[in-house]
């Protein structure tokens, strides 16, 4: 099988870049393998830890490892993580190349070999259902025809369905003929532009709270500053990067999963409808919950920003922001509060978790998909000659009291409890340079059942508590992020 740069002889079990042979380990080889036979196809982590690891039980974040490691070598491209499902094998086959060698049709099976070994040989399989996931509805606004292919296509990658239209009153017609998630706009468009089209729907009572993200050309602070007066969620300029695309999408289609989830928590409390939209009517009843705080910070955005200008400062603030977001969103997770490079986010709250393992896990997966953005982010700022950036993650888990507070028209969403304090604490530890980027209480340790693996972090090796508070009561653990 030939793909772009690189060959993979499934006989042979080697893997060729750039005609040379490189040294590459047994599972992460039969994960290259795995993808590039379901290369049709999105391949969820379940079914790859079965196919990589048949018989064995592992934890999920082995699973990231060997990914990682496949990225490094070929390239942060070749796999595309969609949250919350699996991944997928997006390289390009090679020019006027076959299947090669050893290779199976797309979506083939792989054998099941001795332990180690397990796709050592390849057969003809039924591929699995799909999952039944529900995939966002986007609709798709440009002008440009290789545009909207590029995006179109980069899109559904991701697992999303995408309607593409051509110009500002087709956008309209669609939108008040079928419902839709979110809407990427263009600008510059004939008929009616991206302006009158955020101006009509700002007028309109059922599109107003559609999101919106902006991608266009158009340069300088006034075109930004009048869509996001608009009612734009973001703008995205073209050349639009992938990863950052996937971002903040995710992160709009987060916003709007979170206010419809108030919503309802609303209408079965007996609340006050929110539709006519003022914000203090979406107002949630103070509750004590079992749940998961998770803080992340950019650890060494003061030095980076120390060296930038200060708009290049804010755009790499932006870009954090909106990756952070993105990984809360796929684990259905709730972003509570952002402050500058921290965030802090929630599981478990406001709706509850569906059992006590549920959201402790969902957080975990949320830092490790953190960790992984960030390694990908990092792999591409080391190309370009640029630091890297340092992930620092913290999570407890516990009772926790939370409810909305606030002043008149200003509502906020509270959370208090000792996991807030102690997740804030554990985060301040925790750090990329330190080898230790995600840190857990003994409480979300517990919770893990052995699904990641961890290790136990040593009195010894840990900070000292700010002075005026006290550190996470327990054990501490590092979860394996690599």
């Amino acid at each position: 099988m030939r793909f772009e740069r690189f060959e993979i002889r499934v006989a042979e079990r080697q893997l060729r870049v750039d005609g040379q042979p490189v040294p590459l380990g047994s599972r992460a080889f039969d994960l290259l393998v795995a993808l590039a036979e379901r290369r049709d196809r999105l391949v969820s982590k379940d079914e790859l830890l079965d196919l990589v690891w048949p018989g064995l039980v592992v934890e999920e974040n082995n699973l990231q490892v060997q990914v990682s490691a496949l990225r490094r070598l070929l390239g942060p491209q070749v796999i595309t993580t969609v949250p919350a499902r699996g991944y997928r094998f997006t390289a390009l086959p090679h020019a006027g190349a076959g299947t090669g060698t050893g290779a199976t049709p797309p979506g083939a099976g792989a054998a099941r070999a001795e332990p180690g070994h397990a796709l050592a040989s390849s057969t003809w399989s039924a591929p699995p259902k799909p999952a039944t996931t529900r995939r966002a509805r986007l609709l798709l606004a440009d002008d440009n025809k290789v545009n909207r292919l590029l995006l179109a296509r980069s899109l559904e990658l991701q697992g999303h369905h995408v309607t593409s239209v051509e110009h500002g009153a087709a956008v309209l017609e669609r939108l008040r003929a079928e419902p839709f998630d979110l809407l990427l706009l263009d600008l510059e468009m004939p008929e009616l532009d991206g302006f009158a089209v955020l101006e009509r729907l700002r007028a309109e009572a059922g599109l107003r709270d559609l999101p919106v993200v902006i991608t266009s050309s158009v340069e300088g602070v006034d075109a930004v500053a009048r869509c996001i007066e608009l009612g734009a969620d973001d703008f995205l300029h073209k050349p639009v990067h992938p990863l950052l695309l996937k971002a903040r999408v995710g992160a709009s289609l987060e916003k709007k999963r979170l206010r419809d989830r108030q919503r309802e928590l609303i209408e079965r409390s007996g609340s006050k409808d929110p539709s006519a939209g003022a914000a203090d009517e979406l107002a949630l009843p103070g509750q004590r919950l079992a749940a998961t705080v998770l803080f992340t910070r950019l650890a060494n955005f003061e030095v980076l920003a120390a060296a930038l200008p200060p708009e290049e400062s804010i755009e790499l603030l932006g870009m954090w922001t909106t990756l952070m977001f993105d990984a809360v969103g796929s684990q259905q997770g709730a972003v509570n509060r952002v402050a500058g490079p921290t965030l802090m986010a929630l599981f478990g709250a406001p709706l509850p978790a569906a059992d006590a393992q549920a959201a402790p896990v969902a957080a975990v997966r949320a830092a490790l998909d953190m960790a992984e953005m960030v390694d990908i982010l990092n792999a591409e700022r080391t190309a370009a000659g640029k630091p890297a950036l340092d992930l620092g993650v913290g999570i407890a888990s516990g009772s926790v009291v939370a409810g909305t507070a606030g002043a008149p028209g200003r509502p906020a969403y509270a959370c208090v409890g000792a996991p807030v304090d102690h997740a804030a604490r554990l985060m301040a530890e925790a750090g990329g340079a330190a080898g230790r980027p995600i840190l857990i209480d003994e409480g979300t340790q517990a919770a893990l059942q052995g699904r990641m693996a961890t290790d136990a972090v040593p009195a010894a090796a840990r900070a000292t508590p700010p002075v005026g508070g006290s550190g996470p009561a327990g054990r501490v653990f590092a979860v394996r992020s690599k």
